[in-house]
């Protein structure tokens, strides 16, 4: 399954919170100014407001200029091939396939290929007619974005007003947490956007990522971390997790570090809201096209509207007592925002209300039990049971930048019948979804080995290596946007009858830079912990505030 990318920002629809980070650092540019500057911008793919989704060839992006998207249609063409009528194959250094011959001198290469039971599948696309998509159109637009050295994937939601502007999201979005770029062998790509949310050591955490960029080159894995943002970020550790595991088969990482492997993932039979619309063409697959809520249907003066209720079934075989639930999902953009602002909201007294999280004070448990009420972070994963719908476990926020492959663990053994029914109810906005699965087979045998970096510089020329070898509280410092630093590993002996996985584990925190003015509003703070629901409807209404002041500014000019 492969990482979504994205970077939501729309003027079109109410996308909320994010556990998490900010984006990339540039000026706001109109979309004549960027095609004139070279088409810096990219559009790979766009999801239009009608729910059709458009991909352009990698080698034949989408371009703007003025208020619409230019681009070229394709079509993907599959073949399909007998492993006995192969003669030769042909892999790179990672083990991945780029060469098939046939028995009858046919050789298939410069495509996609995927090796799966008996046969082969190659992949690859037709060209077809230029394509117009007016930006108004658009609902979400995935765009790569390339300065020197890095690479910047985003997604970003249409404007109705002609502008498609990065910039617009710095602004926007001032709180984050660090940016892991992978090198491919050829340029570092944003990949992994760890512990978002942990806004001070109280909240600090280790999480663990998949890379599904990085490569090995000439014998090493090289990586960088980078503060793009208004704040200082404290580093505790970084290490490497490398998996080996069978061919034909998933790994992926649960909250706490376990390992799960992916045998046969079942997508769901039915999905639907609560009002019975079908979601199927948002969660049956792991691509590129994500449910959000549509907030026309939100009215901020009515609590009782501000949560979706989300309904997934899957089959159920006889006497499973466990399954594995598949999810792949992120916090949208919007709440880093709301984040900053919740932290506004103490004014003067803020630098206090750190120090008691930082103590696990009243304050923490506080905010804990906040979120486990709305489910701003964390969602509750219910199941009907022969007593009706329990909660489960949770799934954890992030993004919104990188939508990570989580596993989570569920007992079933309350659960009757030969159907597994799952409910999610996000507060309205905060949450894009894009999968879900369930696996029933046991966990297979993997060969799984820590590593540590064998060279750490940070960009003023210091050696960090013994800072980031463990989490021990003595912490690589990041206080100034643009601070970074370079990792090499060195990959352990390779199998190559297996497949080779690579996951980020990543410790730490991050303080954003607060002017602490004015006096705290606590009428406010004290409805946002006691209050059920007003979370959500303040945020909504914040939200709807700038929009409008947004809207205004942006027909200004």
């Amino acid at each position: 399954m492969r990482k979504k990318l994205v970077s939501l920002f729309t003027l079109v629809a109410f996308i909320v919170f994010t556990f998490s980070c900010s984006v990339y650092t540039t000026k706001k540019e109109r979309g004549e100014t960027v095609y004139a500057k070279g088409g810096k911008v990219k559009v790979l793919a766009v999801m239009k407001t009608s729910g059709e989704y458009v991909e352009f060839p990698k080698d034949l992006p989408g371009y703007i200029i003025g208020d619409t998207i230019i681009g070229t249609a394709m079509s993907l063409k599959e073949l399909e091939i007998e492993l006995n009528l192969v003669q030769r194959i042909k892999k790179d250094q990672n083990g991945k396939i780029i060469e098939i011959t046939t028995k009858n001198g046919t050789t298939y290469r410069d495509m996609i290929i995927r090796e799966e039971e008996n046969k082969f599948i190659c992949s690859s696309y037709e060209y077809g007619e230029k394509i117009l998509i007016p930006i108004s159109e658009v609902q979400l637009a995935w765009v790569k974005r390339v300065d020197p050295g890095l690479t910047f994937l985003a997604v970003m939601g249409g404007i109705s007003a002609g502008i498609l502007a990065l910039g617009v999201i710095v602004a926007l979005t001032k709180e984050s947490c660090p940016f892991i770029y992978s090198f491919d062998g050829e340029s570092y790509i944003f990949d992994a956007e760890p512990y978002g949310g942990a806004i001070c050591q109280g909240l600090k955490r280790t999480e663990w990522c998949s890379l599904e960029h990085l490569r090995e080159v000439s014998g090493q894995y090289k990586m960088k971390i980078t503060n793009e943002v208004n704040e200082t970020q404290y580093t505790d550790e970084i290490k490497l997790v490398v998996v080996d595991h069978p061919k034909r088969v998933k790994v992926m990482p649960d909250v706490s570090g376990k390992i799960h492997t992916i045998s046969q993932p079942i997508a769901p039979i039915q999905a639907s809201d609560g009002k019975g619309q079908d979601l199927m063409p948002y969660v049956s697959k792991n691509d590129w096209i994500f449910w959000q809520t549509q907030t026309e249907d939100k009215d901020p003066d009515k609590k009782e509207n501000l949560k979706d209720e989300l309904t997934f079934e899957f089959p159920k075989p006889e006497g499973a007592a466990n399954v594995k639930l598949l999810f792949n999902g992120c916090n949208t953009l919007w709440g880093s925002q709301v984040l900053k602002r919740f932290l506004d909201l103490y004014g003067n007294k803020v630098f206090e209300w750190y120090d008691d999280v930082n103590n696990l004070g009243p304050s923490f448990h506080r905010l804990m039990n906040l979120d486990l009420r709305e489910e701003l972070y964390r969602l509750h994963i219910r199941v009907e049971t022969k007593d009706g719908w329990k909660s489960k476990g949770m799934i954890l926020g992030g993004g919104p930048f990188v939508s990570e492959d989580r596993s989570y663990s569920l007992d079933l053994k309350d659960v009757p019948g030969d159907r597994l029914k799952i409910k999610l109810t996000p507060p309205a906005g905060f949450w894009m979804i894009n999968y879900l699965a369930v696996d029933y087979t046991e966990d297979l045998p993997i060969k799984i080995k820590e590593i540590e970096a064998t060279r750490a510089i940070d960009h003023k020329g210091q050696d960090i290596r013994e800072i980031l070898a463990k989490t021990d509280n003595n912490y690589l410092a990041m206080p100034n946007t643009g601070d970074s630093a370079e990792l090499i590993f060195e990959p352990p002996a390779r199998n190559y009858d297996l497949e080779r996985s690579v996951i980020l584990k990543a410790s730490g925190y991050y303080d954003i830079h607060l002017e602490a003015k004015g006096e705290p509003q606590t009428d406010i703070l004290e409805k946002i912990f006691t209050e059920p629901g007003f979370t959500v409807q303040y945020a909504l209404k914040e939200y709807l505030d700038w929009k409008t002041e947004t809207m205004m500014k942006i027909r200004k000019q």
